[in-house]
């Protein structure tokens, strides 16, 4: 590759994961294959662009070779993208009970000025021109309807307004870093589903007071899974339910933050394992380039992600969408299935790290929406390809998907180990019960080399510095646990 934005074996590492892909279809799955990170040169892989449809295969290899974006951050963003825009319009049935839709968290990882945000901001573009038009529709309609309501209800028609106008909603499809408030308003107005976009996630994550008695951790840990959320505001009016909420989530960050923004309490809760982690190997300053990618190639990236946009969307009596759902054919379930119960399930097996297995879960409901949001995509790049069953070509480009996330993770979560004071004090405080004494913790310090007078510290922290311990009498103490059941929107 050009400019040492990936290594020069990472076509082979590509070919690799590919290749082993390709195995799933035959017998072999009937014995244990070897694991498949364990035959690839960890310092080689590369997101694997040929899981897209051929069209825009040739759209990211063109901005990588005349703009010179590198091909990890610039796939991750393009996916994270479409699966945004395919929301809540689309969702697969994978059994009975479980109905998935597209949800995507993801994290681009690299130093600074190592070519992030470019990428990202160029995959992400067309939510923000749509959302501009979308605005200033809102605006032209409000202007409208307070002439309307300026004028006795007896006197409109005569002017040429309606008689009861409809109060006008701006539906927006992006926003940037907002409160868990600001968030479910969006969600509200636009059913279907919203992209955030933040270019430093760290400010957005460092918002949710992570040492706080906040709880917006749980509420987003509820938004991954797509369950109902509610709002009870004081006027009955105002409250609303959505029971299937979509938000996808793509920001950046530095390797050196990662145990800040992931490590301590994020690691044990589920949280950090939610999030897809995309790091390169990065060994130079991106280049300039002396050309441009044609403009055509760009139109031709935003008037796709328009395309599924504008799709027309049914809604339910509730206001929710109707999602159209596709079922998987049987040898893409078989498959998915295979990969699940041997691949993932031998990596699971082999690791004791709890951190890993839960990844290892999260790996698998990912590889789902994988396989739901490239058999959406596809069909409105190929003629003959299906929008009512989910194939083996998505599937197998799913699982390519799935075991390069898996390789990410690894090499992300090295960095995330790198425990900080905060970390350890957060360990430290999920070993204590909920309910103790100041005796109790100086002898359960004792016990584990720790003076009184460094517990003493320790819980003065715990209490006045992170918010997470209350006392409840004299020498008494209590441990504050975030409760989901409280509602930030009720006011």
């Amino acid at each position: 590759m050009k400019d040492g934005l990936l290594s020069i074996s990472s076509e082979n590492a590509q070919k690799s994961i590919m290749d082993y892909v390709d195995r799933l279809d035959t017998d072999r799955f009937l014995q244990p294959e070897p694991a498949l990170v364990s035959a690839v040169d960890e310092k080689s892989l590369a997101f694997p662009i040929d899981i897209f449809p051929e069209k825009l295969q040739r759209i990211a290899r063109i901005l990588h070779d005349d703009e010179g974006h590198n091909l990890d951050y610039l796939g991750a963003s393009m996916l994270t993208v479409l699966a945004a825009a395919v929301g809540n319009q689309w969702a697969c049935q994978f059994s009975t009970t479980w109905i998935v839709s597209p949800i995507i968290f993801m994290v681009l990882v690299g130093p600074h000025s190592c070519g992030k945000t470019p990428p990202l901001r160029l995959a992400v573009r067309p939510f923000h021109l749509y959302d501009a038009e979308l605005c200033n529709l809102y605006r032209k309609e409000k202007e409208i309807y307070d002439k309307a309501m300026e004028l006795p209800r007896e006197e409109r028609e005569a002017n040429g307004f309606e008689k009861s106008p409809i109060k006008p909603v701006w539906k927006s499809v992006v926003t940037t870093n907002t409160t868990i408030e600001g968030l479910y308003a969006a969600l509200d107005k636009n059913r279907r589903g919203v992209l955030m976009h933040v270019d430093e996630l760290d400010s957005f994550l460092g918002n949710m007071s992570r040492y706080s008695r906040g709880n917006d951790e749980a509420y987003w840990l509820q938004l991954f899974n797509g369950d109902e959320i509610k709002c009870n505001r004081k006027s009955s009016e105002d409250s609303f339910s959505i029971q299937h909420p979509y938000v996808s989530v793509i920001g950046g960050t530095q390797p050196g933050i990662l145990p800040e923004l992931f490590g301590g309490k994020r690691l044990m809760n589920g949280f950090a394992s939610r999030l897809l982690k995309v790091f390169p190997d990065i060994n130079e300053m991106p280049g300039w380039k002396t050309q441009h990618a044609p403009q055509s190639v760009i139109d031709e990236w935003n008037a796709l992600v328009r395309i599924i946009l504008e799709v027309p969307s049914e809604y339910d009596e509730n206001g929710d969408v109707c999602p159209h759902i596709l079922q998987f054919s049987k040898e893409a379930k078989e498959m998915l299935c295979k990969w699940k119960n041997v691949e993932n399930g031998k990596a699971w097996q082999e690791t004791e790290d709890g951190y890993l297995k839960g990844f290892y879960g999260k790996l698998e409901t990912y590889a789902v929406r994988f396989s739901l949001v490239l058999q959406v995509v596809r069909s409105f790049c190929e003629k003959d390809c299906s929008r009512e069953v989910i194939d083996e070509t998505s599937v197998k480009s799913a699982i390519g998907l799935a075991e390069y996330f898996r390789h990410m993770e690894k090499k992300a979560y090295r960095h995330m180990g790198q425990t900080s004071e905060a970390d350890k004090d957060m360990l430290l405080f999920d070993r204590m019960p909920d309910e103790f004494t100041a005796a109790e913790a100086y002898t359960f310090g004792v016990s584990i080399g720790k003076s009184k007078s460094t517990m003493k510290r320790f819980l003065n922290k715990c209490r006045d510095v992170y918010g997470i311990l209350e006392k409840t009498g004299h020498g008494c103490y209590r441990k504050v646990h975030p409760n989901p059941d409280d509602d930030p929107m009720s006011l």
